[in-house]
This record gives C-alpha cells, structure tokens and sequence, in this order.
C-alpha cells in the first residue's frame, strides 16, 4: 500500500516554534516527528511514501535526502496548500488504482499499521473509506464521530463546544481509488477533506480504533505533553542518523533559536546549567515564573541541576531542560519518571 504524507502545513497554533522548524520536523525524544512516520510505515511494508511540501520545504527536503528512506519517498512542492483533499486529487497518478494511506503527518502517532489495514481489507461492504479514529481527552478541539454498532461513520462533529463523545477523527484514512472521481467532480483546486469530502460519505466510512497512542499536537502544551507521553523511539538510522548530521552543520544556531522560540512561548527566563549557581532562590521561584535550563551534559549537568532544584526547592512542574544533544533512545518519559523534569532534546547522537 502507498501513503500521501501531508507535511506541508504552517503549523501556527504552534508558533514561534514552528518559525524555525516545520512542525512535522519538531523532535520528539530527539528525533524528528516525521521519522516515528516514516519508521512505522517501512515496518508495516507501506510504501512508496509521496509528501507535499509548501513551508520551509527546504529543511524537510535536506533531511529527508539524508535518511535511509529517502529512495522510497517523493517529494511535491504545492505553490498554493490545496487542503488534503486537493492534494488528493493533484496527486491522482501516484494513487493509481490502488487504496492509498492518507495521514496528516503532524500529528504524533503510534499504532499496529499492519492491523489497521487488515481492518480496511475486511470493511463493511459499500464503505469506501477506513477512518482510524482515537479516544480524546479533549474532544471539542478534535473532529468527534458518531458510529453504529459496525463502526460506520453515521455523524461527524468538526470542533464543536459539545461535541457528544470523545472519539475523535485520528485524521489518517485509507481511501479507495474510486473517491478520486467524486474529488474531481468538484472542479476544485483547493478542497477540505473534514468539510468537503467527509460529509458526502456518511454511511460509507469504516471506523478502526487507535487503542496504543495518538495526540494532536497542536499548541506547545500538547508538544511538552507528548514528549513525557511517548515512550518509542525511533530505531531506525542509528548508524547514521540524518538528523543528528543535518543538526550538527548548524546545531549552535538551530538549538539558540528552539530555546528562545520556546522562551517566547512559555514566557520563561532560559539558564545554562554551568550558570545555576549564580541565581538566587528569589530569581528563580518568583510567581509562577517557567525556566528553561539548557542542560549541556546529560550526565553531569543533569546531576547538579538536580541538586540546585532540590536545595533551592523549585517547583519542578515550573521547570524545562533543554538538551541540544541525547545519547541514542534518550526518553523523555523516562527522565520525567525519575526526576519529576519536563524535557526537550533537538537531537541524539552516538557521538
């Protein structure tokens, strides 16, 4: 089966970030949001891989030529965003005639893909779309679908105050070739796949659930959730791992821009850790003030953080450590477990 990745978006909701990094290039664990797609997808035997490009393309372009995934990946550049059904559409010749995995790759995932199309190959007959859907803790920021007791799509509520459920549209669909001629029926370049396509095909969108992980990462509290919620790594290319090398050319600059961006938004005062010892307990626990520490060892600064949190009895929860490079499966879940310490790390290395 092929895949239509989606990774042209602004990524606003996320800015100043995403005014340095797209958001599918944001590192999760240090590693890129896009490579857990790009891993997942090869494992399951899912390709060839097809991206549309738009914002910062050239990032996305350098990084994707440096993994080993880049023979099976084509990249499309989209002067104007077309929606995803529009993109859909303008790549008719690369879907063919067969089903297509059609994913908005900014969103964090983690699921059985092979399952999910043995759940698509034995849909309900006359459904022409499997729609992966997630349970949400916040369902009036997410697509809410109401289902029949088969598990087909029979209402659809796109962000709505009181959306009645919580489970939500995953946006990641496997689509039948025939909707192509319904996309193009509508003389359309740019068309909205949530309020163009999906409410023409009610009663004919199969459900299948995502019980493992998926979150919209759509604000920078969501993106520091993620990174405490997300135990896998991304396994792949740790001999060589492209993004470690595309940070590296230019990792002083790139990590100064992440943590000022992030200070920005959080509106926190950013330490380096070989600096705590010259601010004092009024400096650092005034109000609810955040602080990003930019922790450049991960062993003995991490260590000495510690103790000054400790004896200058800062709340934790206020705190983030910026590490600009990570030891290899680093895991931010696991530093939160042992410390209590949110974290964000721009890439890991063996080196």
């Amino acid at each position: 089966m092929k895949a239509i990745l989606l990774t042209a978006g602004f990524g606003s909701r996320l800015r100043p970030l995403t005014d340095v990094l797209p958001k599918c290039l944001l590192p999760i664990n240090g590693r890129p949001l896009l490579e857990y797609w790009f891993s997942m997808l090869s494992n399951a035997g899912v390709t060839p891989i097809l991206m549309n490009l738009h914002y910062l393309p050239q990032i996305m372009k350098d990084w994707v030529q440096l993994t080993e995934y880049a023979q099976d990946v084509t990249m499309v550049y989209e002067e104007f965003l077309l929606g995803t059904g529009g993109t859909l559409l303008q790549n008719r010749d690369f879907v063919g005639d067969e089903p297509v995995m059609l994913i908005h790759a900014d969103n964090l995932c983690y699921t059985d893909i092979t399952a999910y199309i043995d759940a698509h190959n034995n849909r309900p007959t006359g459904a022409e779309v499997t729609m992966m859907t997630f349970e949400t803790s916040t369902p009036k920021t997410c697509g809410i679908v109401e289902i029949d007791s088969l598990g087909i799509v029979q209402a659809f509520h796109e962000k709505v105050i009181n959306p009645p459920g919580n489970l939500a549209n995953a946006a990641v669909y496997i689509i039948e070739p025939e909707i192509m001629d319904f996309l193009a029926s509508l003389n359309k370049s740019f068309i909205d796949f949530s309020t163009g396509v999906l409410p023409a095909y009610m009663g004919k969108i199969h459900t299948w659930q995502n019980n493992s992980y998926h979150r919209d990462i759509g604000n920078i509290d969501s993106y520091l959730a993620a990174q405490i919620e997300y135990l896998q790594t991304a396994m792949a290319c740790d001999k060589e791992n492209a993004w470690s090398l595309l940070c590296q050319r230019n990792s002083d600059k790139l990590s100064g821009e992440i943590m000022t961006a992030l200070s920005s938004a959080l509106n926190a005062e950013v330490i380096n850790s070989s600096e705590l010892t010259n601010h004092s307990e009024q400096n650092l626990t005034t109000g609810n003030k955040m602080i990003i520490i930019h922790c450049l060892d991960t062993k003995n600064h991490l260590q000495s953080l510690l103790r000054y949190v400790e004896i200058e009895r800062i709340e934790r929860s206020n705190v983030i450590v910026f590490f600009k490079k990570v030891p290899f499966n680093f895991s931010s879940q696991k530093l939160y477990g042992e410390t209590g310490l949110r974290s964000l790390a721009l890439y890991s290395s063996e080196n």
